[in-house]
């Protein structure tokens, strides 16, 4: 079991806890859920997590704003955001240059490539996974 604190940050109800349950299996236990942008503010000043994992697309908030914001204020917070599978080029080059260190493709039939980006995210603090761009 692992200590890393990981938040997810997603407006999905049914996919937000999917994730969740995804983690778990992994051995992560400490793990934060807010459904807004907003709301994932309060958390991150109240208890800064390792990873963030961030919805592309949120109900309240420009995710490209946050992700700047989080990247702004908590810099050793690493972020992966998950996009959708037909998001063009320019704006996951906008993800990482807000700061992401990692922009995938959100299958939810498929979490490999996430759980590889969060193993190397949190087991390389150090490693930015800039041009580990995954979207397919």
């Amino acid at each position: 079991m692992t200590d890393k604190k990981i938040l997810i940050i997603d407006g999905h109800p049914v996919y937000i806890h999917k994730l969740e349950g995804f983690l778990r299996g992994l051995t992560f236990q400490n793990i934060l859920l807010s459904p807004s942008g907003q709301e994932a503010l309060t958390v991150l000043e109240a208890e800064p997590p390792h990873l963030v994992i961030l919805s592309g697309m949120l109900p309240d908030r420009d995710s490209l704003e946050l992700c700047r914001d989080i990247r702004t204020k908590h810099p050793s917070v690493k972020i992966i955001v998950q996009i959708g599978l037909f998001t063009q080029i320019p704006k996951i080059e906008e993800f990482m240059s807000s700061g992401a260190d990692a922009v995938l493709a959100r299958k939810e039939k498929d979490l490999q490539p996430l759980q590889e980006a969060i193993q190397r995210l949190i087991n390389n603090p150090s490693t930015s996974l800039s041009s580990y761009k995954q979207t397919n």
